[in-house]
């Protein structure tokens, strides 16, 4: 029986100094509302979350699952973010943890305009690259003062990365061409 204890011992001293900790950093989107957190259930286990400000749990907190609002967070790396123990008893788990990184992307656009219904098709830049194009006049990377014809429109630039999506605006005003009648004399 000593010699059983002893394995056990050596066993739960091995496990008490090794804290699990991921390698890379969970990436949440910049003012995010909604995310989870997840270990896997076991039952008869009472769960305790922490999670690093300005984070807050929204829910699940003794359970084996939370919700976290990170819309608090500034962009950036947040250690030890989010940990969580497990009790069974009188007995508590290590601590896991993992390191959460707050993803801001903040997209320009080159300013561009002011043109005539009749003038060619531009480029559009917007940085970073890799973005999507969309709104009036539009055509894949360019902007066609034709097709979006007279008016004050606005172009918006998408930049997707690691799930987390950003976008910017901008607004391009097309006059109408002036047309004259013929020169006629007296």
């Amino acid at each position: 029986m000593k010699k059983f204890l002893t394995a056990i011992a050596l066993v739960f001293a091995g496990t008490a100094f090794s804290q699990l900790t991921t390698l890379n950093p969970d990436t949440v989107c910049y003012q995010t509302n909604g995310s989870i957190y997840q270990v896997t259930n076991t039952p008869g286990y009472a769960y305790t979350w922490t999670v690093a400000a300005p984070g807050v749990i929204t829910s699940g907190q003794g359970t084996n699952q939370i919700g976290v609002n990170w819309s608090a967070a500034a962009p950036g790396l947040i250690p030890n973010g989010v940990t969580v123990t497990a009790t069974a008893g009188s007995c508590t788990s290590t601590p896991v943890t993992l390191n959460v990184f707050i993803l801001q992307i903040v997209p320009t656009i080159t300013a561009i305009g002011p043109y005539c219904s009749t003038d060619p098709c531009v480029n559009l830049t917007g940085t970073p690259v890799g973005g999507t194009w969309s709104g009036t006049g539009v055509v894949g990377n360019q902007f066609c003062p034709g097709t979006a014809g007279a008016g004050t429109h606005t172009i918006t630039y998408t930049i997707t990365q690691n799930g987390c999506t950003f976008t910017a605006t901008t607004t391009v005003t097309v006059g109408a061409q002036p047309v004259l009648t013929p020169i006629s004399h007296n």
